[in-house]
């Protein structure tokens, strides 16, 4: 079963309509109908706190929602990611400019604002940079905010 599946299965366990969840999350319904059509939806439009309460809104967590049953290894919070980022820069003699553009997205912003960015930017965002660090994307959720 894929993402979008997966979330419209719990949002129906939890009885939920999608105009209920919709106005429980203040997104449009029109958007909560995109979710439960598309799998690549959520990460795309979502920040990982929008999932999250989103997860949660529906009785589930994210690593149930991605389909993750095995570990994700060590826990990782936003406000490390800036040292990661510059560690990796460091180890590889590139610049914040270099990764931006190997990834496609600003890294700037999350040297400086790491919970803003985690806030504002979709979780596509997060999963790429996760993937070019060398983490599980999920290992950004500690195990029971999941």
């Amino acid at each position: 079963m894929g993402i979008a599946a997966t979330l419209r299965s719990h949002r129906i366990r939890a009885g939920k309509s999608q105009t209920d969840l919709a106005a429980e999350l203040q997104l449009n319904p029109a958007w909560v109908q995109d979710l439960e059509r598309h799998d690549g939806e959520l990460a795309a439009t979502l920040s990982l706190f929008q999932a999250m309460e989103l997860a949660a809104a529906v009785g589930t967590d994210l690593r149930t929602i991605f389909a993750v049953d095995a570990p994700v290894g060590p826990h990782v919070s936003i406000i490390e990611l800036p040292g990661m980022v510059r560690a990796l820069l460091d180890r590889e003699g590139r610049t914040v400019a270099d990764l931006e553009d190997e990834l496609g997205w600003e890294i700037a912003p999350l040297l400086e604002a790491p919970l803003q960015v985690a806030t504002e930017m979709p979780l596509a965002f997060l999963q790429a940079l996760a993937a070019r660090l060398g983490i599980p994307w999920l290992a950004m959720i500690a195990e029971d905010e999941g």
